[in-house]
């Protein structure tokens, strides 16, 4: 037997390789779908041609359905955790408290203002009377910004220790506590350019 009658191996398919490298890569989104057509071609192709790479596209085109699955389910988490975060803890706490914003997946948080924090609660004030209904949370936030900022404004001159770039806030009741009967508003200073320490 010579070297000529020894058959050469066949060649892997060009569209199996691509389907497991874009397949693998499909946290990309596109290179998900991508991954999904080429393994869906390389298949045929190989069935046809009889060449190499059928676990390849198999691979490729079970890397991009997995990734077409986590990917929205993963935005879905994502989406949830920021909308169960809240600033509604801050109605409950008193004037002087140092806080936290809220975060993705958490709450704002009461902290010492001894060490770093990014808000600082300086006034509060009552909203409206008992009875009067909800007015909307885009009035009720306008209103309380507006009230605070007024009430705050002559404290920055006579500030000591302020945020960076420090920002009045004003925190109102959403429609839920304004419904069990709170008219509070907050007001406080916050720094949008890093937490400070002191207050």
């Amino acid at each position: 037997m010579t070297e000529t009658d020894i058959a050469a191996p066949a060649k892997r398919d060009g569209f199996a390789v691509a389907s497991l490298a874009t397949g693998v890569l499909g946290f990309f989104g596109i290179t998900a779908l991508l991954g999904l057509v080429f393994g869906i071609v390389a298949l045929v192709r190989i069935h046809r041609s009889g060449e190499r790479g059928r676990g390849f596209a198999i691979g490729g085109i079970a890397a991009s359905v997995a990734w077409a699955i986590a990917v929205p389910v993963a935005a879905v988490l994502l989406l949830a955790a920021l909308a169960s975060s809240s600033n509604a803890p801050i109605l409950a706490m008193q004037v002087d408290d140092c806080y936290n914003v809220a975060r993705p997946a958490q709450d704002a948080a009461k902290v010492s203002c001894d060490g770093d924090h990014d808000g600082l609660l300086l006034d509060s004030f009552t909203m409206a009377g008992p009875q009067v209904p909800y007015p909307g949370d885009r009035k009720v936030r306008d209103s309380a910004l507006s009230v605070c900022s007024d009430r705050l404004k002559s404290l920055l001159e006579d500030a000591g220790a302020v945020p960076a770039e420090p920002m009045i806030t004003g925190y109102g009741p959403d429609e839920a506590a304004w419904a069990k009967g709170s008219r509070t508003a907050m007001c406080g200073f916050e720094s949008h350019a890093g937490s400070w320490r002191g207050n």
